[in-house]
């Protein structure tokens, strides 16, 4: 199984978003590109899953400084 480029935990949040954070939460590689699920941090039943390929992508998401 090949490494994936982010952990869980880690917090991204989208690009132009300076105060919503999300967090890796979970992986899914039985899909092609592998896709995460993000939580908000301030809201735990809200999720989105997005490709790591799009997660990756700084015209979308970056890395938050928390």
């Amino acid at each position: 199984m090949a490494t994936n480029p982010v952990e869980i935990g880690q917090s991204f949040r989208k690009t132009g978003s300076l105060w919503v954070v999300w967090t890796v939460d979970s992986f899914n590689e039985n899909t092609k590109p592998v896709h995460v699920r993000l939580t908000k941090t301030d809201d735990s039943t809200t999720s989105i899953t997005v490709s790591i390929d799009v997660l990756l992508d700084l015209r979308y998401w970056v890395v938050a400084d928390l």
